[in-house]
């Protein structure tokens, strides 16, 4: 029998398919500003390479490009990245070592004051100074560190389950940390806010926020697993600390990928990322409709 698609068009703002991939938990309304600036993503590369939504990956073909992706990020933002670890890479090295600008600057700030849960979860008023984010089902055993995590634990870390975890996953770990699992339901937002140490793997934005925010953070991750913002993350450590200048750097830049809905021209930001790979050879899609 023929695999039928869950969504006709999985993409951004689309309800059918965010249910596909979040079941009954909400995206919060303050995300709703971006569908307008999705219009703007195209469907195809310059070059006639798909531009994907919410998916990460990689060919092997280190010279060449095969495609796109793009997700929505940090509340304001939607993130254009190319879908090979070698350029994705480079490029984000080469935004974090370039000028910082006024709106850099000001988009840094945007991050610290702005950014919220990206599912509608509960504000309970709860505080921990040692908050590690951990990813969810799908990817947790590939990405998490869990020798790490024992450490932290018992140096008084607290474990927040990312909103979509499955049940039996939720039980696990709590079966193997306890009281140190928080519910998955709880705001992670309001967590970071109050607590002084974030830990973070390369799937989460929530390193860029804790770093925005003055927080103290460190990577629970495999560092040779590559994920949608391994390359920011690579990009923004020296000596393992993420640094505020090399953040504030790839903000400033034309050529990042970060697209922010803030400012007055996200098409010349768009325009721009697609612009530095002009030069690569690009493999197109096989039809598969022939």
């Amino acid at each position: 029998m023929a695999l039928k698609k869950l969504a006709d068009k999985d993409e951004l703002g689309n309800p059918v398919a965010h249910f596909f991939k979040s079941g009954n938990v909400l995206r919060g309304k303050e995300f709703d500003s971006l569908i307008k600036l999705k219009e703007l993503i195209p469907t195809s590369s310059p070059q006639g390479c798909n531009v994907e939504y919410d998916i990460w990956y990689d060919f092997s073909e280190g010279n060449k490009i095969h495609g796109y992706c793009y997700t929505d990020t940090l509340t304001q933002f939607i993130y254009l990245r190319v879908a090979s670890c070698k350029y994705a890479k480079k490029a984000m090295k080469e935004a974090a070592s370039g000028p910082i600008t006024e709106e850099g600057e000001r988009l840094f700030k945007e991050i610290a004051d702005n950014s919220v849960d990206k599912y509608r979860l509960r504000k309970k008023g709860i505080k921990h100074d040692f908050v590690i984010f951990l990813p969810g089902t799908n990817i947790l055993n590939t990405v998490v560190d869990f020798d790490k995590v024992d450490r932290a634990v018992k140096q008084g870390a607290m474990l927040k389950c990312h909103p979509l975890t499955s049940p039996p996953a939720f039980e696990h770990l709590k079966h193997r940390w306890g009281n140190a699992v928080i519910d998955k339901k709880v705001s992670g937002h309001e967590l970071l806010e109050n607590a002084a140490i974030v830990g973070y793997c390369n799937n989460s934005e929530m390193g860029m926020v804790a770093l925005a925010k003055g927080k103290t953070t460190y990577h629970f991750g495999y560092n040779n697993v590559w994920m949608t913002y391994t390359a920011i993350y690579k990009a923004l450590e020296v000596d393992d600390v993420l640094r505020e200048p090399r953040f504030k750097a790839i903000l400033s830049s034309k050529y990042a990928g970060l697209i922010p809905a803030t400012i007055e021209s996200p098409q010349e930001r768009i325009d721009s990322f697609f612009k530095q790979y002009s030069e690569v050879p690009h493999v197109l899609p096989k039809n598969t409709n022939n």
